[in-house]
């Protein structure tokens, strides 16, 4: 959601427009738990980021219930993102592992595939939005490089961070070799 409130500061989206897009991606992101029956949830895990990957390609889950290492907010905290039975199977392997971790209240599992059914509504508000470029860069918290000058290809870029995981870890980092 953090991406929204920075296109707005920047002078990108006007308020009318955030708050628009802030209502669209909020009703989506719950319709789209609603859905599918389980929205899933998410867990802060204190941990190194190698460590974490590593846990949850070693989780004994199939793709229809896994987890998603869905923010990598520093070097040592990440969020994962999955089904409630996956996230349930995820905390206990973090326990073991000697892991902290804390259960995120949220309406749904971010930034996974099992919010998908709310990218292509969401797409259609952003593709409604109104979008202008500044020159105030705007760094996708997705891809860790500014957002395009090109419009079409920044409402793409934004219409996708939905189910994207959040690398913020290499976005502070890109956004310090920019200066």
């Amino acid at each position: 959601y953090g991406e929204l409130s920075a296109l707005y500061a920047a002078g990108w989206i006007d308020r009318k427009t955030f708050f628009d897009l802030s209502l669209a991606r909020g009703r989506h992101m719950a319709a789209a738990g609603e859905a599918s029956g389980d929205p899933g949830t998410m867990l802060a895990v204190v941990a190194p980021l190698e460590a974490l990957e590593a846990l949850v390609k070693d989780l004994p889950l199939d793709d229809d219930n896994g987890v998603v290492l869905a923010n990598r907010n520093s070097p040592t905290q990440g969020v994962l993102s999955g089904s409630r039975a996956a996230i349930a199977a995820a905390e206990s392997a973090c326990q073991k592992a000697g892991f902290r971790t804390i259960q995120l209240p949220v309406a749904a599992a971010f930034h996974s595939p099992l919010v998908a059914a709310a990218q292509a509504p969401f797409a259609e508000a952003v593709a409604d939005a109104d979008l202008r470029p500044t020159d105030t860069p705007v760094f996708a918290n997705t891809t860790a490089k500014a957002y395009p000058s090109d419009t079409a290809a920044a409402r793409r870029l934004l219409a996708e961070q939905l189910t994207s995981p959040v690398a913020f870890v290499n976005l502070i980092e890109g956004m310090y070799s920019q200066g």
